[in-house]
């Protein structure tokens, strides 16, 4: 009696013996996803689309967008995203809604909006300059303050809830003027607005040169020079 072939009896291009019912070599298979493993990563990044892909991506799949923002339209810890521009401060918004110690958020000169998202009216979105994360009611840009000239005023921005002045609500996009210490309602946020007056800018100025008068001779204080 012939004696029966070994169980293993090829090997795969690379030396490893191989089963007669494998279709691929499992050791190659092992050894291919253990060098993509630690090869890391593949990072490529689109220019201009803000586009980046960790790793490949299968065909037929999305990759992930990634949204760069500039770190000046970040929101910071304060809830405040202006922070560090130039603008001068002219008033100040306190709420003592969410936090029993109280928030504390600049105006400042020109526009300052209210929300709790992007500002969509203007050509290059952004941040909204004052910003209550915890506030459900608020839409994303929900108020306008325009301090300019001297005048305080305040223009709803079409929000869902509204806008409150003083307990009367405004008529959407109509400007009204905010007296210091007025009371005004985001969604369920409430605030205190105070004027801040501002001190008047300060140049630098050329020092002051004073014409100086001649020198006259002092009466008996005759010099002669030989």
């Amino acid at each position: 009696m012939a004696n029966a072939a070994p169980r293993f009896g090829r090997k795969c291009p690379k030396g490893h013996h191989m089963d007669p019912n494998w279709v691929a070599c499992p050791y190659c298979e092992s050894e291919q996803r253990a060098r993509e493993r630690s090869s890391g990563p593949e990072i490529v990044a689109a220019s201009g689309g803000g586009r980046t892909t960790v790793g490949k991506v299968p065909p037929g799949e999305r990759g992930r967008d990634t949204k760069i923002i500039s770190p000046a339209a970040q929101p910071q810890a304060s809830g405040y995203a202006g922070e560090g521009e130039a603008r001068r401060i002219l008033g100040a918004l306190v709420t003592y809604t969410w936090h029993p110690a109280g928030q504390l958020f600049p105006v400042r000169e020109g526009k300052t909006f209210i929300g709790s998202g992007d500002i969509s009216s203007e050509a290059f979105h952004r941040s909204c300059d004052v910003q209550i994360p915890e506030d459900r009611k608020m839409s994303g840009e929900h108020a306008l303050i325009l301090c300019r000239h001297g005048a305080y005023e305040i223009i709803d921005q079409t929000s869902s809830n509204g806008t409150f002045l003083n307990g009367r609500m405004l008529r959407a996009n109509e400007s009204t003027e905010i007296p210091s210490y007025a009371s005004i309602q985001t969604g369920l946020t409430v605030w205190t607005f105070i004027h801040i007056e501002a001190p008047p800018e300060i140049g630098i100025q050329a020092p002051m040169i004073r014409d100086e008068p001649p020198l006259r001779p002092v009466p008996g204080d005759d010099t002669i020079i030989r």
